[in-house]
């Protein structure tokens, strides 16, 4: 007598909550920019990164060029010098090198945020374009 095999398949799609994590991540990345928390802004875009990239197939050619440019901003911030979220005391200012440097990371994170926004929309998972409608005439 011949086995079949048994396809288990979930009852509830996870769909939803990855949205509502996204959407969560999402308002986090503009909680930590806006308050200069470099590091914790870069933790949440890490956060967003492994909820879009579980859609891409780790053999597939589309994997390896986004997970390679992905990989490529924390490498150039790096090179920037890294986070530097200390405020200076009292009337001690922050060196030009520094301002220098944050603005720096400042632009590769916009950068490294602007590019999981766009595969998010790639994947389908946020905003979407309005379909032209075809006349039937």
């Amino acid at each position: 007598m011949e086995e079949k095999e048994e396809r288990k398949i979930s009852k509830y799609s996870s769909g939803i909550n990855i949205i509502v994590r996204l959407d969560n991540l999402w308002k986090d990345t503009h909680i930590h920019s806006r308050n200069s928390q470099y590091k914790k802004w870069s933790e949440d875009l890490d956060c967003i990164w492994l909820e879009l990239a579980r859609d891409y197939s780790e053999n597939g050619k589309d994997w390896k060029e986004k997970s390679n440019k992905f990989e490529e901003y924390d490498k150039q911030i790096a090179i920037a010098g890294g986070f530097h979220e200390n405020s200076p005391n009292g009337f001690e200012s922050v060196s030009k090198d520094i301002l220098e440097k944050r603005n720096q990371v400042y632009k590769l994170l916009m950068e490294k945020q602007l590019f999981l926004a766009r595969i998010e929309n790639e994947l389908g998972k946020g905003t979407t374009e309005e379909e032209e409608e075809e006349d039937e005439f």
